[in-house]
Parts: structure tokens; sequence; C-alpha cells
């Protein structure tokens, strides 16, 4: 879990990227609706990219996770089955 400090690092610089992101969308010109458009398009691609990169990483935990479970139940039947022979 994240401590304090990251957690306000994190958010400083979110703000600090939103500022900067809205300063670039102003540049842009046009209406307001135009911009909060552009924004809404923007914000969409990146969390959905976002989504799924964070999808597949929970995935591969997961996978990773099953083999180390079967490798420990291996483990154990095989410490098992050797003591029985001893």
């Amino acid at each position: 879990m994240a401590s304090s400090k990251q957690s306000k690092k994190a958010t400083a610089k979110t703000r600090a990227l939103a500022l900067n992101l809205e300063g670039l969308i102003k540049l842009l010109g046009g209406t307001p609706e135009d911009r909060l458009r552009f924004w809404e398009i923007t914000k969409g691609i990146t969390s959905r990219a976002e989504f799924e990169l964070f999808n597949q990483n929970i995935d591969l935990m997961q996978n990773l996770l099953n083999q180390v479970q079967t490798t420990a139940k291996a483990l154990k039947d095989t410490a098992a089955s050797i003591q029985k022979q001893g």
C-alpha cells in the first residue's frame, strides 16, 4: 500500500499533469464545448489503455501465483512420498 508521502507525490504529479493538459487543450482554441469533447476523448483513450494494462498485470500476477501454488503442492507431495519411503 502506498505511504502518505507517496500518495501526496502522486496527487501532486496528477494535478500538475492535469494543469499542463488543460493549458494544451486551451491552445487548441475552439469553444469550451470543443475543448471538453477533446478532453473526454483523450481521457477515454488513456483510461481504457490503463485499464487494459492493469487487467493484464493482474492476470499475470494470478497466473504466477497459480504456478507457485502448484509447485508448492507438488513439492509437498514429493516430500511426503520421500518420507514414506524413508
